[in-house]
């Protein structure tokens, strides 16, 4: 995978053999690497193929702001409702679910307590969606 653009030192949008634009994660695999080197597929974690330019683009801007620690607990939480709804999300719930994550994370960190006031709203009319959120334990 060829380096299109480096994110930080853990992400990059690569072009795969087939010339397809890709983010990929690693920790450090773009440390001392420049657009157009080369990145081993051995060192790479994850890959995103986001479909919608304007959802990649969103997605690029947000990964350069997180830690990779939380990106990966994201990613985990998508894998997983996905096995346990058994259906396809919208690629926008990689912007969604990992900014709500980091940022919770961050919240928890500095003490902050925030109430939920839409929760018997989310319980009440997306109940499997609930459950599943519920039921998801990442192994990070």
């Amino acid at each position: 995978m060829k380096i299109f653009k480096i994110l930080n030192n853990n992400v990059a949008v690569v072009l795969d053999e087939q010339g397809e634009e890709k983010i990929v994660m690693g920790k450090g695999i773009c440390f001392k690497k420049k657009a157009g080197e080369e990145i081993p597929a051995k060192t790479v974690d994850k890959v995103f193929s986001l479909a919608e330019g304007e959802v990649r683009s969103k997605f690029q801007a947000l990964v350069q702001d997180i830690p990779l620690e939380h990106m990966v607990l994201g990613e985990e939480i998508i894998a997983e409702a996905k096995v346990r709804l058994g259906k396809s999300l919208n690629d926008m719930i990689y912007i969604s679910l990992i900014d709500h994550v980091h940022t919770s994370i961050v919240r928890f960190l500095e003490g902050i307590t925030v109430k939920n006031v839409l929760l018997w709203d989310i319980r009440r009319f997306y109940r499997e969606e609930y459950e599943t959120g519920l039921l998801t334990r990442p192994s990070t």
